[in-house]
């Protein structure tokens, strides 16, 4: 068995912008999980790159946000869901929408996108909490996953921060 190396600390120290300039300069791989009163965030990264990340506390789940979004049918979702529950391997809904046919890659790496953006919006702005990073990922190769510069997002969400104080 392979030890799995981490680090922890608490975000009143290490700021969120800071923990993820870190993990993308120094091209970590792995799992950062940042704890709130409120929520629990994950994050996942592969050489520095944002892969993945959810809200345990989302107020929306992916199924929900698809069907608002006019992306699935109520039908097409069901299908779907008795695919994924009936699968010997649990498989996240979007990747089975893809396999399906009912959504383009494009499509639901757009969604990934902006559902990322949000929750790393939200984070950013904690100024209390715990973190930790464990070198070991939950994907598996069937996944579909983003490679997104941490710099590039953490940017656009200053930038988000800027315009929202204007207002």
């Amino acid at each position: 068995m392979q030890n799995k190396r981490s680090f922890q600390g608490d975000i009143g120290l290490l700021s969120p912008v800071n923990l993820f300039q870190l993990i993308g300069l120094a091209s970590l791989s792995g799992q950062l999980v940042i704890r709130s009163r409120n929520d629990t965030v994950y994050f996942i990264f592969t050489k520095g790159k944002l892969n993945y990340g959810f809200s345990k506390e989302s107020r929306k789940k992916i199924g929900q946000i698809l069907l608002e979004s006019e992306l699935l049918t109520v039908e097409e979702l069901d299908i779907c869901l008795a695919d994924q529950k009936a699968s010997v391997r649990w498989k996240k809904l979007g990747s089975i929408a893809v396999e399906n046919g009912y959504l383009q890659l494009s499509e639901i790496t757009d969604l990934f996108y902006s559902q990322i953006k949000d929750i790393l919006f939200e984070t950013l702005t904690w100024t209390q909490g715990s973190f930790t990073f464990v070198d070991s990922s939950p994907l598996t190769e069937g996944d579909i996953v983003l490679e997104e510069s941490i710099d590039s997002l953490i940017l656009q969400c200053l930038l988000l921060f800027d315009e929202t104080a204007s207002e």
